[in-house]
Order: structure tokens, then sequence, then C-alpha cells
């Protein structure tokens, strides 16, 4: 649709409008919108598809609909002095959960809504954590960011392109063990991506980086040294 086309152009308080209804229907049944299969601007585009049969509002960001999914708590509990905002979006393994997208690689992910809130605050800059949320309050549902805390190292994280070190997307990785197969040498691989010679051998062996190549054969050993 072209910007001149679109109804908001003609009626700019549409907008307002629109996200208000997309809030009623979110908050009238959030379990109907799966937060751990679809993106948070996917269930809006979901919403208004289905409901309103009408385009996205440039004014609707990712933060407006995760507010849309929280149920504000009736009181205060020990250890904290603000109430619980409680997750009504999708659970796992106690978890609130929600899935979002990988900037670099394009993977889809289902993250912690706790750690998705703090690494992505409404008014602020955007952060990397590389721990675990703890909840102040002992509420796990609770994603209110007075509330939660960054602690440790998680297990999935200490390994792969989420490691703190990483300097290579999977993807990247995949594609070279492709060349590989192809016929490419390490020291080629090496020299092209501007990587250190011994790493290339290493993940053509499957001794390093082995998440990214998993469930891929990678033909025998070197013979390029």
């Amino acid at each position: 649709m072209r910007r001149d086309a679109s109804p908001y152009t003609k009626n700019p308080g549409l907008q307002r409008i629109n996200i208000a209804l997309i809030a009623k229907y979110i908050r009238k049944n959030p379990g109907k919108f799966k937060t751990d299969k679809f993106t948070l601007l996917e269930i809006a585009d979901r919403v208004l598809a289905q409901e309103i049969d009408m385009p996205r509002p440039a004014k609707l960001k990712a933060h407006m609909i995760f507010q849309m999914l929280l149920k504000p708590g009736s009181r205060i509990r020990k250890g904290v002095s603000t109430p619980c905002l409680e997750w009504r979006g999708a659970v796992r393994s106690g978890a609130p959960v929600l899935t979002t997208v990988n900037s670099m690689s394009g993977k889809r992910l289902i993250v912690d809504a706790r750690k998705y809130i703090l690494e992505n605050p409404a008014k602020g800059k955007r952060r990397n954590f590389r721990s675990n949320p703890h909840s102040l309050c002992g509420n796990d549902l609770c994603v209110n960011p007075r509330h939660i805390e960054m602690r440790g190292m998680p297990h999935e994280l200490k390994s792969g392109e989420n490691h703190a070190r990483a300097k290579y997307p999977d993807k990247l990785i995949r594609k070279m063990a492709h060349e590989y197969n192809a016929g490419a040498t390490a020291k080629e691989l090496a020299k092209k991506y501007r990587m250190v010679f011994t790493y290339v051998e290493q993940i053509m062996r499957k001794e390093r980086r082995t998440e990214a190549t998993e469930g891929m054969t990678i033909r025998g050993r070197f013979h390029d040294h």
C-alpha cells in the first residue's frame, strides 16, 4: 500500500483508535495469541487482519503490545515497593516467554519475557544481558522491571553465536561448512573470512561452534596444512 493511500494519512486519529482496539482484543483473551509462536508485532498483525481489517499503524511499537499482555497486581509483595505486573502470554517451564527474531541471523527465538523487557525498555537504550532473570518479588510471572534482577550466566548463552566473545554468526559458520564440503580448504576459508586458520580447522572437525553445524556432515580430515 502506497503511503498516500494509507487510511492513516487521511485520518491520523485512526492510529490511536486502532491501537486501542488491538489492546481490547488482546486483553480480552490474551491466551489466544500465542507469544511462544508469534512475535509481538505478528500478534498485532493477526488482530488487525482478523478483527479490524486495516494495516498496522506506524505508531504501534512492540513495547505497546507487551503492555497489552500484562495484568497489574492488586497488592505489593514482600521485598518490593510496587505491585507486580503479571504476564498473560505463553508460559514455558514456569517462566513467561515470547518470540523474537535475532537481528543478525534472522533466527526466531523464544526468550524469557522478564529478560526481554529489561533488554528492550520502552524508553532508553537497548541492552544485552548475559545472565538469568531473577524475580525479587517471588512471582515468576511478574515482568515489572523493578522486580527483576539479572544473575549468573545461563547455560544456553555460554556457547555459539550467543557467547559474549562470539564474533561470527551461526549463519556464516554454516556457509563456511558448505564451502568446505564443496572443496574449499580451511586455509582458503581462513583467508577469505579473515579468521585464524586453527579456528577454522576446529570448526570443520566439529570441535568448535558445534551448535552452528549441528546435523551437518563435514567431509574427512585435513590435507591442506
